[in-house]
Formats: C-alpha cells, structure tokens, sequence
C-alpha cells in the first residue's frame, strides 16, 4: 500500500502553511477593500454591502461545488497522467457553469424588487450587480478546481493574491470616482474576471490537450458526486451567512451595520481552516482512491487550527479597538461593536472547524455529515427569529449552534475505513 508521504506531491503541514500565507496576502487585500469601503460608504450603505456580498455568497454556492468536484476529478484522473481527460473535464464543466450563471443572473433580475424591500435597499440595482458577479464567481472556480486538484497549490495561492489585488484596485478607483453600493460589487467580478484568465496560464500540461482531440467522458459518477458537494457546501454557505442576512433584515440599517463591520473580522478566523481544507481535499481524494488511511491528516487539521484558532482569539480580544479604527474608522469604534468583535472568533471558531470536517467528509463522500449540516439550517433560522433582542444575542445564538453542530459532526464522521 502506498503511503501519501511517497506521492511526489508536498506535504500537508508545507502546502498548508503556503497556501495560509497566500491566503493571507488575498485577505489583507480584502479587508484594505473593506477598509476603504466602509469609509467611502458609511455604516448604513456598508451594511448594504456586506449584506449583498452574504448574498453574493449564496447565490456562488454551486462555484464552491465545481472546485471540489474538478479538483476530485483532476485528482484521481492525474494518478494515471491522464491530462487530456482533465482538459475535457474542464470544458464541460465550462459550458455548464456558464449557462447556471445565466441562470442565476436572470431570476436575480426578476427578483429584484423583491430582494430590493427586503435588504431595505433604495434601488435594485446593487441586486442586478449580484447577478452579473455571480457568473464570474461560477466560471472561475472551474480553473481553480484544477490547480487544487493537480496539488499546485502555489499557483493557486498566487492566483488568489492576484484576484484580491485586483479587486483592491478597481474597488479604490470605483469609490473614488463616487460609485457605492452597486460599484463595490462589480469590483469583485472585474477582480475575478482577470485572476480567471491568469488562473488558466497556471495549467500549461491542461492547455496542450486543447488543441487535440478530446475524449469523451462519462461524467455521471462525478454528477452524482456533485449534488452532495452542493448539499454540504451550500449548506456551510447558509450557516455561515444566515446571521448577517437576518441581521440586516431584523436591525436597523445602522446597527446591521456594525454586526457587518463585526463578521467581518470574524472571517478572519477561517482562513487557515480554509487553507488547511484545500490541502486536505486533494490529498484524502487521491488516498481514498488509493484505498490509504487518512484519518491522521484530519486529526492533525483540527488539532493544528484549534491551538491557532485559540491564540487569535485572544490575540482580538486586546487588539479590537485598533482592528476596527484600522480597518473601519471612528465611526465603528462603540461598546456593541468592541463587544462583538471580541466574541466573534469564539463564536465563528466551532464554523471553521466545521469547514474542515465538511472537506474531508466530502473527499471521503460520507453523506451523514451532510444531513446534518441540512437539517441544522431550519433549526439556526428559527432560533435566530425567536431570540434576537440584541445584536450580542444573535451572536450568541450562532456560536452555540455551530458548537452543536461541530460536536454532531465529530461523531458521524468515519475514524476507520469500511
């Protein structure tokens, strides 16, 4: 049997802290965007952005579902150097990611007077700009799905950089030139647009089988995979958003405002389970295909973030007031918001781990995991509808869900191979 270590591929503790740092430089784009977004626009016009990235979030939730699939796919089809297999894998996949993004763009349109009244926005026009992002966000995962697959994870890394860059700089030009809402969110699609294309000159072994024949594929083992990757992910999505949309429903625009600024700095906590999980994936596919043991990869990821995690958290407990004068400015710095953002990565620490028993379940296609995730979405609406008297309730609220949720999680997770 072979061992994961005998691959040729890097190791997991290598490739997860490279692609972390990578991420790193992508979020520090990201948050000077916030930064300077959360300045331009105030609290109230913020909170409609944050709320419509949230909803830009769902409306991707099949962009997450393409990666895995194609970077499962690619895993398995590599062990046999099968590129040309990879190469048809990615123009079909192409074509129907381009034809849900219409999909999508169009019932966006239809529903934006709707959406519109319920985020309390003044035009429908930040809606109509979801919907044109939503396809870039749907196209560009196909890329990415390759390079995680095929273990590149310093391209992906790159490429990530790179979209954050981009978006940096349109969003700094688009909220100079007095653009708000609407225009934050293009910046994102013109972001994802260009860090797409560079994605594709990252694969050259893909790029030469374009020019050939392609095989034809039978892809139905992978479209059946695929509606359990879209379960569990646009579960996680839901979990993960569902306060900041209610927020923004149940508050008034300026106090939304401030749980946004707040989640803000709470994603923060997901990023090295988020760089951990995209190692992790290809590597458990690929060792799963192998018939390989690879519970240890998943004891020392949760192990790993857990002790990081812990240290974050207290790491913003001290540092909230500068966190959100740097990121957010003197408007943002109130007691609620000081609070929250010190609870925040408690509450959001249980999701992240959360994260990464989805990633490998997935890689492992354990469907009990993702019944869990389903069932819990009805149960998290209900308690945030019945208990949210205070911002700091709906927080609470959240974090002891995800803590229950991770606990469950633990125990319908596979410790031994069938």
């Amino acid at each position: 049997m072979t061992t994961l270590s005998q691959t040729g591929k890097p190791g997991f503790v290598r490739a997860s802290s490279l692609l972390f740092l990578m991420m790193m430089g992508t979020n520090a784009c990201n948050y000077a965007f916030h930064a300077i977004a959360s300045r331009s626009l105030g609290p109230a016009d913020y909170g409609a952005l944050v709320s419509m990235l949230a909803l830009l979030t769902l409306m991707a939730v099949p962009s997450q579902t393409i990666q895995a699939v194609v970077a499962k796919g690619a895993a398995i089809e590599e062990l046999g150097h099968r590129y040309d297999r990879i190469a048809a894998l990615m123009v079909r996949v192409l074509r129907r990611t381009l034809m849900l993004g219409g999909i999508c763009f169009v019932s966006l349109v239809l529903l934006s007077g709707w959406l519109a009244d319920f985020f309390q926005l003044s035009s429908r026009w930040p809606i109509i700009a979801v919907g044109a992002t939503t396809v870039v966000m749907l196209v560009i995962p196909v890329v990415r799905g390759l390079l995680q697959g095929l273990q590149q994870f310093k391209g992906l890394g790159i490429n990530l950089i790179a979209d954050g860059i981009f978006r940096l700089g349109a969003g700094a030009l688009i909220f100079w030139l007095g653009c708000r809402v609407t225009g934050g969110l293009l910046a994102s699609a013109l972001g994802g647009a260009l860090a797409c294309g560079l994605a594709f000159v990252g694969l050259p072994k893909v790029r030469r089988e374009l020019v050939r024949r392609l095989p034809i594929l039978d892809l139905s083992e992978l479209k059946l995979y695929s509606v359990s990757v879209l379960a569990g992910f646009g579960a996680f999505m839901v979990l993960s958003t569902l306060d900041v949309i209610m927020a923004k429903h149940l508050f008034e625009p300026r106090d939304a405002g401030f749980y946004a600024a707040a989640s803000m700095v709470g994603k923060a906590f997901l990023f090295l389970p988020f760089a951990m999980a995209h190692v992790l994936f290809p590597k458990v596919s690929a060792g799963h295909a192998r018939a390989e043991d690879t519970k240890d990869l998943l004891i020392k990821s949760l192990l790993l973030a857990a002790a990081i995690l812990a240290g974050s958290i207290l790491l913003a407990w001290f540092l909230a007031p500068l966190i959100i004068l740097t990121l957010f400015g003197q408007e943002f710095i109130r007691p609620q918001t000081l609070l929250l953002v010190r609870y925040f990565g408690i509450a959001i620490t249980p999701l992240a781990l959360i994260y990464i028993l989805l990633q490998y379940n997935l890689a492992l296609n354990n469907r009990r995991f993702l019944i869990l995730l389903l069932a819990d979405i009805p149960v998290f609406l209900v308690l945030l509808i019945l208990f949210h008297a205070r911002l700091e309730t709906v927080l609470l609220v959240a974090g002891a869900n995800h803590a229950l949720v991770f606990a469950g999680g633990l125990m319908l997770t596979p410790w031994r191979r069938s």
